[in-house]
């Protein structure tokens, strides 16, 4: 009997032991599997050769031309082939940091009166905080709230689908693919925000009501839309849910753009001062 005991005993520990190990492997190979594809997009970055600028400007056309949703559509099919939701390539990153640099230079000819050195900090800060700071912050804000709140298996308690199928333990917004939402949405955000700005800064950067009206319609639907993109691109993950819930930074842009108005609050000369200084406004 004492050889019995002594013999299960064996076995259930040996039985905890393989599925710790599994367990272990499997969660090794997911982070395997993330570092490997970082270290592959830091390789095409040093390397120009390997990026894809054609393609990444034919993703962006399409994202001004047919809307976010389209883009999305060969995320399933990534996921199916390479086992990832985000993309491989960072040349779209790449390209939007490029049009940024330039679009700041832009402004630097228009507005920077305080030297090169001045307009170096302006290019730098707007690539560097404007697009990838607030990118990954973005990014990982919603990252964190998807996963902890609007993946299946919180409704599910982590057993089973909504169709009784098992649930996969890859069902996990990954955090590329959020810096990727973020990318994908602030194409449009440029071209209305940032080059609309530019074009129309002399207007808008005027003293008055109108002129504080029209900014804060320029900024509210720029950033609606942008939000708009967000909620598209995680909505096309299959395993997530109540993802409208992306939607409600849209209400409060609406809900503030009147009184901001009202109050003459101008967003276009704040920015102009805070990147080029107080006097750029007289």
């Amino acid at each position: 009997r004492t050889n019995m005991q002594h013999t299960q005993a064996t076995s259930a520990y040996n039985d905890v032991k393989f599925t710790s190990s599994k367990d272990n492997d499997t969660t090794a190979n997911g982070f395997s599997h993330h570092t490997g594809s970082t270290r592959l997009e830091l390789k095409r970055i040093i390397k120009p050769k390997l990026l894809d600028f054609e393609y990444a400007l034919w993703q962006m056309r399409l994202l001004l031309t047919h809307g976010p949703k389209k883009i999305y559509r060969h995320c399933e099919y990534r996921k199916q082939t390479k086992n990832q939701w985000a993309r491989d390539d960072p040349t779209f990153c790449v390209l939007s940091c490029i049009f940024v640099a330039l679009c700041a230079i832009g402004y630097c000819f228009m507005y920077e009166t305080r030297g090169i050195v001045r307009g170096l900090w302006v290019i730098t800060s707007a690539v560097c905080f404007d697009y990838i700071g607030c990118g990954c912050a973005i990014a990982t804000a919603y990252w964190f709230l998807a996963n902890r709140f609007m993946t299946t298996r919180t409704r599910r308690g982590g057993s089973k689908n909504s169709d009784g199928s098992s649930m996969s333990s890859n069902n996990n917004v990954e955090w590329l693919f959020a810096f990727d939402v973020h990318c994908n949405s602030f194409v449009p955000l440029f071209v209305a925000l940032y080059l609309g700005q530019l074009i129309l800064s002399p207007l808008l950067s005027q003293r008055g009501f109108i002129c504080a009206l029209l900014s804060n319609i320029l900024y509210g639907l720029s950033l609606s839309y942008y939000h708009y993109c967000q909620f598209v691109g995680f909505n096309s993950l299959p395993f997530l849910e109540r993802t409208e819930f992306l939607l409600y930074p849209v209400v409060g842009l609406v809900l503030l753009a009147i009184p901001l108005s009202a109050m003459q609050f101008n967003p276009t000369r704040w920015v102009l001062s805070w990147y080029f200084g107080p006097d750029v406004l007289k």
